[in-house]
């Protein structure tokens, strides 16, 4: 590599074949690799402070200088599991919704497919999750591995990858590798030989993160994608499209 870049990701179950990869393969060996939620890591690459990300796709709105890079992301066809609004009463009839401040592109889903899918108009607020007291008449937006935690404390779940997939008929994209535009081809080659090491060694990161109440090969194997095709191509337009006016409206309650 003619580079050392930073790399910054997000610390949850579903980036950890990206992890191995990064960690296990010779191309890219001199990568040093920080970890953090999904909003941290997009504000991370907005400060230079990182020359590669791995970001919310909601948070691709407010930047500028910057390129998708390799044939990997994180996406679903249908359930995700992971990115679920939950309640104890139908959602017609909840009065609230909280939404995890921790990812802007669910942050921004939700918006969506409450106001366009749903079309319900109730009032959203944006909160660290971990601070929730629940009351009656909220809904709650959660995401990534608390979601194992939290999904049968509550009556009602809405999986937000599903229910894009009712509407739409396209899978989703959560997140997407960024770098700045001029990111050399060769290291962008390096990466994706990386990701495909650390995808392949999903059976050794399923046993090793599986324990007692929570076995993961049903997630890893039908809930969570990797590879950017085509039809994940056309879904992240779309979604782009159809949140861009919710992110402009609501910028300032997005946090980074």
């Amino acid at each position: 590599m003619a580079l050392s870049p930073k790399i910054v990701m997000v610390n949850y179950l579903n980036s950890k074949p990206f992890e191995y990869g990064l960690r296990n393969s010779p191309e890219v060996a001199n990568l040093e690799i920080i970890l953090e939620t999904p909003a941290t890591c997009a504000s991370i690459f907005e400060d230079n402070a990182a020359d590669v990300a791995l970001i919310p796709v909601g948070a691709l709105h407010g930047l500028d200088n910057y390129k998708i890079i390799s044939d990997y992301c994180i996406g679903c066809d249908g359930e995700v599991r992971t990115v679920c609004i939950f309640s104890n009463q139908d959602i017609n009839n909840c009065q609230r919704l909280y939404l995890d401040n921790h990812s802007r592109t669910s942050f921004l889903l939700a918006k969506v497919l409450m106001k366009e899918y749903y079309q319900l108009d109730i009032p959203f607020y944006s909160l660290d999750i971990n601070t929730y007291v629940h009351r009656e008449g909220d809904a709650v937006l959660m995401i990534g591995d608390k979601v194992f935690d939290y999904e049968k404390q509550f009556l009602y779940s809405y999986d937000l990858g599903h229910i894009w997939k009712i509407w739409t008929g396209l899978p989703f994209v959560f997140a997407v590798w960024v770098a700045d535009k001029n990111f050399p081809a060769d290291i962008e080659n390096d990466l994706n030989t990386a990701f495909k090491n650390g995808i392949s060694h999903l059976p050794e990161i399923i046993k090793k993160e599986s324990h007692e109440g929570m076995d993961l090969y049903y997630y890893f194997s039908h809930n969570i994608q990797y590879v950017l095709d085509d039809p994940k191509k056309e879904a992240l337009n779309l979604f782009l499209e159809k949140s861009k006016k919710y992110y402009l409206h609501h910028a300032d309650n997005v946090q980074k």
